[in-house]
């Protein structure tokens, strides 16, 4: 919705207190989309979606925020992160950004990079202006549209992490896009303009966007060990890097002792998954909790307390995992938990509360191989690695689990 413009001198009345429209206009986006929500809340008595690109201090109460019309050229791509980031650290937590570009027609490779870096953005669409071309995946061609396909995949897997990431927000004012500066205030270099466009994606993953023409980009790794999404890869932190760039993969980093909560692929999220809950835990040598969240994403039950909430513990000093007694009454939609285990690769068994438990070793992909398309070329082969696998039920009790 576009402003109207209106003379300094008319008055308005913003709760009680009559102010000029030259010191009050700007609330007026705020009460724009306050309105909005609090209709459509008491219209239909379900969680309604507002999406603004207008706003001012608080409206992030009522609505998402887009960043406006954005051109199909690498800068825009770049320049959309780094808005993500900057509503972030201004309070404001559900963003987003035209994937693809609004005007303009991107090329193949700049749609396939915005794709990637898109599934890992709170708000996640492609939008497109009369005129321009379509914005489909497989109007760019064959590769293009199976790139596309791994990451909306990855994105559909990821719900349970980004659902009690968004979750957080709401407690604690932490965006779901991150500024380094955020946990690494105090590290010059991450405010070196050549790191610029990095950020974390909740508290788990590094995500390192770069133009889409670069054969090579230099990123730079804060303090810690990063394990590459795709590899498992052992990154050291507090140094510079030189990696090789390819239009099939956005470079993506997983911090040591993270957890990651994901579940098996879906096409929407009016379909259910499987009635089993992957939890992924990176070896590490620090200390890390998650407060995983799920209710039932429509009503405002969960206001009165009608939830699911379980904080889930990596204590590597004491060789133990700890999924706390869950909260609320709220029932899980999964009946099992599977845990799957990075980096821990000494480790041959384990006990749950107590009782020995074996190990089992599963191949883990987050993508799937994309063809070649050259004739005479060869298929790929998948990218991933092995992982420790156990799995137990999901009775909302306490579990501890010593490796």
């Amino acid at each position: 919705m576009y402003l109207p413009l209106l003379p300094d001198n008319i008055l308005f009345n913003y709760e009680g207190t009559t102010a000029s429209h030259l010191k009050a206009h700007n609330v007026y986006a705020l009460e724009m989309v306050r309105a909005s929500y609090e209709g459509a809340r008491k219209t239909m008595n379900k969680r309604p979606f507002v999406l603004t690109r207008a706003g001012y201090a608080g409206f992030q109460r009522y609505s998402a925020m887009w960043t406006g019309d954005n051109r199909a050229e690498d800068e825009h791509m770049l320049a959309g992160v780094r808005l993500l980031n900057s509503l972030g650290l201004s309070g404001v937590a559900f963003t987003g950004m035209d994937i693809g570009g609004f005007t303009g027609n991107p090329t193949a490779a700049l749609y396939a990079r915005w794709i990637q870096i898109g599934a890992f953005c709170p708000y996640f669409r492609n939008h497109t202006a009369i005129n321009t071309k379509s914005s489909e995946p497989w109007t760019f061609g064959e590769e293009v549209t199976e790139i596309s396909r791994n990451y909306i995949n990855l994105r559909y897997k990821l719900l349970p992490y980004l659902y009690s990431t968004f979750y957080e927000a709401t407690q604690n004012g932490h965006p779901v896009n991150r500024s380094l500066a955020i946990d690494y205030t105090f590290d010059p270099k991450i405010y070196d303009t050549q790191f610029q466009n990095q950020y974390l994606f909740g508290n788990a993953f590094l995500v390192a966007p770069f133009e889409s023409g670069k054969d090579f980009g230099k990123m730079y790794f804060p303090k810690g060990k990063w394990y590459d999404l795709y590899s498992d890869q052992v990154q050291n932190g507090n140094q510079e890097k030189i990696i090789q760039l390819s239009l099939q993969k956005l470079p993506v980093f997983v911090k040591e002792s993270s957890i990651v909560p994901m579940q098996s692929l879906i096409q929407t999220t009016a379909q259910k998954p499987t009635d089993t809950l992957v939890v992924h835990i990176y070896k590490g040598d620090v200390n890390n909790h998650f407060v995983y969240y799920e209710d039932d994403g429509e009503s405002f039950a969960n206001e009165s307390g009608n939830f699911y909430k379980r904080n889930i513990e990596f204590l590597p000093a004491k060789r133990s995992i700890v999924f706390d007694k869950a909260e609320g009454p709220f029932q899980s939609k999964f009946n099992t938990i599977k845990v799957v285990l990075h980096g821990f690769d000494a480790t041959s068994s384990l006990k749950i509360n107590g009782s020995s438990s074996r190990l089992n070793n599963e191949f883990v992909s987050f993508l799937n191989p994309v063809s070649t398309f050259d004739p005479q070329g060869s298929a790929n082969a998948a990218e991933g690695q092995q992982a420790k696998t156990f799995t137990f039920k999901n009775d909302k009790s306490q579990m501890t689990i010593a490796y």
